[in-house]
């Protein structure tokens, strides 16, 4: 007698979890919740520095030529501040980006040839 008792309890128990189970069920679809907006960061300017030697400057632009592995090239900077300390025929670095097809000094500096001290052999 306890069996039945507790197997009715069983089936009644199991029927009616089925039963609020399919009372949850919806004939609308799906709705996927949209995802946080992805929003991509414009491309970081890296910035580059070349050595050459000043061919003109003027206080918005700067000229310097370079040679790399026996080509000579001439660039053109754009400057935003003018720069001091600098004549036509100095060797300079010049610290740049590359904003649309325009190259954009950011830091001229002059380069100063290191003295190179012999030792006499002793």
């Amino acid at each position: 007698m306890k069996r039945l008792i507790v197997l009715v309890a069983c089936f009644v128990f199991i029927f009616s979890a089925c039963a609020f189970a399919a009372d949850g069920t919806s004939t609308d679809p799906a709705k996927a919740k949209p995802s946080k907006e992805v929003t991509s960061k414009p491309p970081k300017e890296t910035g580059v520095s070349i050595t050459g030697v000043v061919k003109e400057f003027s206080d918005t632009m700067i000229m310097v030529e370079r040679t790399v592995r026996g080509n000579t090239e001439t660039i053109q900077f754009i400057l935003y501040k003018p720069v001091e300390q600098i004549n036509v025929g100095d060797k300079v670095m010049v610290s740049y980006i590359k904003k649309d097809n325009k190259h954009i000094a950011t830091m001229v500096t002059p380069v100063v040839a290191k003295k190179i001290i012999k030792k006499p052999p002793h």
